[in-house]
């Protein structure tokens, strides 16, 4: 859509002051419509050029100077946006007035966000973030003309080469389908959303046959002697969800005062659903936290700062050097410690999703057809190392 346009400096001589002068105004016409834009500023009518829209005499400069930046840079932004295929509105050119620019992706991404967030879990605000940082990493400058087809094909080879595996590659493509489609609703962006192609990534949920680990591949585990701090932080945090179910962003953010030594329970509000687990404390527990819990306050967390993304990358390569061929990640260690209590303890479906803090026994029923052996035997505390 082409856009009609034109912006000058203007002298309201409908708005004289009480000292005399009258206000200095831009005026933006679109397509036949009209919008004033004060530059809080006035002049007497005298020192007032109507044809070229400035003030004439001495003393001005200044005046003149701001007239001229405020008019450029309405200018440069009605061409941008024209050039990206915008078409020109009033509420554009208010958001542009208060310092948000309509074609920078980043800033959408941010409005919508900050639109949706009241709504999100802790967890979810966090995979949007995430998201964020990566789309950032691939191409720092992005505006929302870039947001096509072939921008999402080759997003999605950039995931691929990050190794997140399929699960962050999914809420990956999901979290930014969701942005673009409410970006479109607050009227935030322009054309259709990508993702509705046909020829389009397709974003599809992984497949739920789950990853889980035997007893000789924890064991491996538990033997492996770290290399570096986040290495051995990366092991305890997964030992800890294979014994308690914890997801990695409950680990992390896992605090001194969580654990309830008196009543011998981990009592914990995941950060995606909001519920309270309460988890009891039994000796593989109990020697996996104490090792970070020493000389910590109530409000410390148990564990040090490992990114998700880091974690899962250490975790490989503890498999790798473990030689379990399996795509080993967090979410591995809660899958083993749900599939030990259904297949080896009977324990019910009901009570195992209260513990995982399902919302729902569906989601659970992906634990009763694996193969897990006991892995209590593994889980003695002399073994930790």
């Amino acid at each position: 859509m082409v856009n009609n346009f034109s912006v000058k400096a203007i002298m309201r001589t409908d708005k004289i002051l009480k000292n005399g002068n009258s206000p200095i105004y831009l005026q933006l016409i679109i397509n036949s419509s009209k919008k004033t834009i004060t530059l809080n500023e006035s002049i007497n009518p005298k020192d007032w050029d109507k044809k070229n829209g400035q003030a004439i005499g001495k003393g001005y400069s200044f005046l003149n100077a701001k007239i001229s930046k405020a008019k450029s840079d309405l200018e440069k932004f009605c061409n941008k946006t024209e050039l990206a295929g915008i078409p020109l509105s009033f509420s554009l050119i208010d958001n542009f007035l208060k310092g948000i620019d309509n074609n920078d992706f980043y800033s959408i991404f941010d409005q919508v966000l900050s639109l949706k967030k009241t709504d999100l879990s802790e967890d979810t605000i966090y995979k949007y973030e995430t998201l964020r940082k990566r789309l950032k990493g691939f191409k720092p400058k992005l505006f929302a003309s870039d947001i096509d087809l072939n921008f999402i094909k080759k997003f999605d080879n950039y995931l691929k080469q990050l190794n997140i595996g399929k699960g962050g590659e999914y809420n990956h493509h999901k979290c930014l389908k969701c942005i673009i489609n409410e970006a479109i609703e607050y009227k935030l962006f322009n054309g259709d959303n990508p993702y509705k192609s046909k020829k389009s990534v397709k974003v599809k949920s992984p497949d739920h046959r789950e990853v889980f680990l035997d007893e000789k591949e924890v064991l491996k585990i538990l033997e492996f002697k770290p290399t570096s701090h986040t290495m051995k932080a990366t092991k305890y945090m997964f030992l800890l969800s294979c014994c308690t179910g914890l997801r990695y962003g409950d680990l992390f953010s896992l605090k001194i005062s969580d654990v309830d030594w008196e009543n011998k329970i981990i009592s914990k509000t995941m950060l995606k659903t909001k519920h309270v687990v309460d988890i009891p404390l039994n000796r593989q527990i109990k020697a996996l936290l104490v090792r970070y819990m020493i000389n910590k306050k109530p409000s410390d967390k148990v564990f040090p700062e490992v990114s998700n993304q880091v974690g899962n990358r250490n975790l490989k390569k503890i498999a790798e050097s473990c030689k379990i061929n399996k795509d080993l990640n967090f979410h591995v260690g809660r899958h083993t410690f749900a599939s030990f209590l259904v297949n080896n303890k009977n324990v019910s479906l009901p009570l195992v999703s209260k513990l995982l803090g399902h919302r729902r026994i569906a989601n659970t029923m992906i634990y009763t057809n694996s193969n897990v052996k006991n892995l209590r035997s593994v889980m003695d505390v002399s073994r930790y190392g």
